[in-house]
């Protein structure tokens, strides 16, 4: 099996720890391995006995990263990653770490699709900051289709936290909805449940999007200026 702690060390990276230290606030301790390392050693991982390094203690931001690409990627039943997202989501403290997770997480169409659809519920229902995050941005990932969006959107703008990131990840998932939904998003980005920092960020996005045209740009903002929450 590939000697996890030996790789990292030896792509360690002193300037880019000292920039994704930045960039990645709040978060364990780094080393500076870039992010194409990181998919290399955990494809290696999934290759090998990945279960034994899922046991292993977490030192560094790049093993809790390894371990979400390989929660994500490793060949296994829908239940088995299921059941290990839901050990691993309370982990999670960054959003570089939800992000690269929730992205990555392989899924099939039909009832393992809603078995996930019903864990996203769970984990916005929760009051925790990142849980929720992690719940945005998976839906943003996998439950934008006319199926969905409706409820997507619902829980998108009633559901609150004062946590930032998962502000931002609301606001970035509510963005992509109009993007591929504009005439179902946008009455319920000017509706009285979302929260005004999440409706300005989400507002933001859209308009440095280049897949949405000036006119719905200057409207967004023209409508954005005139809410009074």
């Amino acid at each position: 099996m590939i000697d996890v702690k030996k790789e990292l060390a030896a792509n360690a990276d002193q300037k880019y720890k000292e920039f994704n230290m930045v960039a990645i606030p709040g978060t364990k301790e780094m080393l500076g391995v870039r992010m194409p390392v990181l998919r290399s050693i955990s494809k290696q991982i999934c290759g090998g006995d990945w279960r034994s390094f899922l046991n292993e203690p977490v030192s560094f931001a790049e093993e809790l990263m390894l371990r979400a690409l390989v929660i994500a990627n490793a060949e296994m039943s829908f239940g088995e990653r299921l059941d290990l997202t839901r050990k691993f989501v309370p982990e999670i403290d960054n959003w570089g770490v939800c992000d690269i997770f929730c992205g990555d997480w392989s899924i099939k169409k039909g009832q393992e699709k809603e078995r996930l659809w019903d864990y996203c519920g769970e984990l916005i229902e929760t009051c925790d900051g990142f849980k929720m995050r992690v719940s945005a941005v998976m839906m943003m990932k996998h439950f934008l289709d006319d199926e969905h969006i409706d409820d997507v959107l619902k829980l998108l703008t009633s559901k609150y936290h004062a946590e930032y990131y998962y502000k931002m990840g609301a606001a970035w998932a509510l963005s992509e909805c109009f993007i591929k939904y504009p005439e179902r998003t946008e009455p319920m980005l000017f509706s009285d449940s979302l929260d005004k920092e999440i409706r300005n960020k989400a507002v933001q996005k859209i308009s440095d999007s280049f897949r949405v045209s000036k006119e719905d740009k200057d409207r967004l903002k023209t409508k954005k200026k005139g809410c009074r929450s």
